[in-house]
């Protein structure tokens, strides 16, 4: 930045001091016509004035005042005790080119009067123009107040008030007036909702930041913006001081998961279904598709996933270990902040190769801290005989999980289906409230009796209801999620396993697939929802 500088000193005796506005008042007439020149001269662009800035300050304060210009520009204070300081020397007119611009404040004692605030206008000059950017108030003369932080540091002049996460940080304030707490910013609660304080006695108050799911993740420095200002009851006298926040207590995590419990997720072969039968306190199974979402809220959002697996030894270890069944990786996450999405690949146990029928995964996530902690000894740390720490099971497991062939349990059956005619693909039951509603209230099919799978365009499938001879001969209709009939390539046919539907997803799949299944009685006995894949 190209500053310039205009010297204006205070002459040394208190009746030449009169005379300084006057000097003052000549100094910024030479910068205006300076100014017109450069005009004139250099055809500066259409001047754009930042907007105006109040700050509260006391005698002997030094702060820094930051704007931005885009063209060039003069900046000059109206009071004699409102200066700018550079390289060591007090100026009342600085002058630069153009961009963002921070100069420094010196506040001093001069023509203060007892009882009465002082204002200072920052008067920004560009391209003739010339606007008040700030406006800098300094408290009255015969008003003191004091501030200490917790440990009874007094912390008036230069410290930092510290703002709590969960729990208030104290501090104190003593004044010889009645002052309140004001002007605090909308990211803190002031504890109580106010702060008053009687004359000459301490009164104690409490900050901690207001939570929103994601600003209390992140530390706040201190800066002149956030502050707390204290103020008498007449407005004529002010005290601020600047805010910090260190962030979340390290180690500190909480996780969201799709249910209050953490195991029992059986994952489809096709690693496309999650579900949670109804366990503890529940109530009804939990299914998700695709992705398994989670929430980690820690300190930056810096944690670490740890996956784990049980091995051929029956034990859990951590993934990649010698008792692994498996070499390669198989689970997987994308992170998006604190937001996670799980995946599992799709698994094809290779008999040849010894590979079991099933295989079970965990998921944990540590924050930063404590990931430091026991980084050199993982498996030793998590695991203790053979199964996870009861500790981390309960604050640090994400998901526990089996991966395998889902059977039937008894009473009405789903489906029997095979994509391209060899491929098994395993149902499961909808949760898509709108289509149950539809069914419900159009076919009268029980939502127990309505089942989901996924495709892609193109897809043939070999669909049998499990229904006897005696209850479908093949009667069956492909609506969409409107109740509309819809056009779709079809055929009903026999084979070793009896009667079935024929379907091929259409090239173009963009929406829900419904097959609708009619017995002999004229009842519609169950339906078949096909979605598309999203990948």
């Amino acid at each position: 930045m190209d500053m310039k500088k205009f010297s204006l000193k205070p002459l040394g005796d208190s009746c030449m001091k009169t005379l300084c506005k006057s000097w003052l008042f000549i100094g910024l007439l030479m910068v205006f016509c300076l100014a017109a020149c450069s005009d004139d001269d250099d055809n500066a662009e259409t001047p754009i004035f930042p907007e105006k800035q109040n700050l509260i300050c006391n005698s002997n304060d030094t702060r820094e005042f930051t704007f931005t210009a885009n063209t060039n520009w003069s900046l000059a204070s109206s009071a004699i005790w409102c200066k700018f300081k550079t390289d060591d020397e007090e100026e009342f007119v600085l002058s630069g080119t153009a961009g963002t611009q921070t100069v420094t404040l010196v506040i001093t004692d001069e023509n203060m009067q007892v009882g009465n605030v002082s204002v200072a206008k920052l008067e920004l000059t560009m391209g003739g123009q010339t606007i008040v950017i700030g406006e800098v108030t300094r408290s009255k003369v015969d008003y003191k107040l004091k501030i200490y932080d917790k440990e009874g540091n007094d912390i008036t002049e230069d410290g930092v008030l510290k703002v709590g996460y969960q729990e208030y940080l104290r501090f104190d304030v003593e004044a010889n007036f009645r002052f309140a707490a004001t002007n605090l910013p909308g990211w803190v609660e002031l504890e109580g909702g106010s702060l008053v304080g009687a004359v000459n006695k301490k009164v104690q108050g409490g900050l901690r930041i207001i939570e929103n799911e994601s600003r209390e993740k992140y530390p706040v420095s201190a800066s002149d913006e956030k502050v707390i200002t204290f103020s008498d009851e007449e407005g004529r006298a002010f005290h601020t001081i600047r805010l910090a926040y260190e962030g979340m207590t390290p180690g500190k995590m909480e996780l969201k998961r799709p249910s209050s419990y953490a195991t029992d997720w059986v994952v489809s072969m096709d690693g496309k279904t999650f579900t949670q039968k109804s366990t503890g306190g529940s109530t009804g199974e939990v299914v998700v598709k695709k992705r398994m979402p989670f929430t980690v809220k820690t300190l930056k959002d810096d944690f670490e996933i740890v996956f784990l697996s049980k091995g051929w030894d029956d034990n859990i270890h951590l993934k990649g270990s010698m008792y692994d069944f498996f070499t390669y990786e198989w689970i997987h996450y994308e992170k998006d902040g604190g937001n996670l999405n799980l995946i599992v690949d799709d698994y094809i146990p290779n008999t040849m190769n010894g590979d079991p029928d099933e295989r079970s995964g965990y998921v944990l996530a540590f924050s930063r801290a404590d990931y430091e902690k026991i980084k050199d000894n993982l498996e030793e740390a998590i695991v203790v005989n053979g199964e996870i720490d009861y500790k981390y099971e309960q604050n640090n497991l994400l998901i526990g999980f089996t991966q395998k062939e889902v059977k039937e349990e008894g009473g009405s059956q789903s489906f029997k289906i095979k994509k391209m005619g060899y491929l098994d693909v395993t149902p499961t039951k909808t949760t898509d409230t709108s289509i149950l509603n539809l069914l419900e209230g159009n076919y009268n099919i029980d939502g127990n009796n309505v089942y989901s799978i996924s495709a892609s365009a193109g897809d043939p499938f070999v669909i049998h209801p499990l229904l006897s001879e005696s209850e479908w001969t093949g009667a069956a209709y492909v609506i969409n999620s409107s109740d509309e009939e819809v056009n779709v390539e079809t055929e009903t046919s026999m084979d070793g396993e009896g009667m079935y539907f024929g379907i091929t997803v259409p090239n173009v799949f963009n929406d829900d697939l419904i097959i609708v299944f009619k017995g002999t009685d004229n009842v519609f006995k169950k339906a078949l929802v096909i979605s598309p894949d999203i990948n």
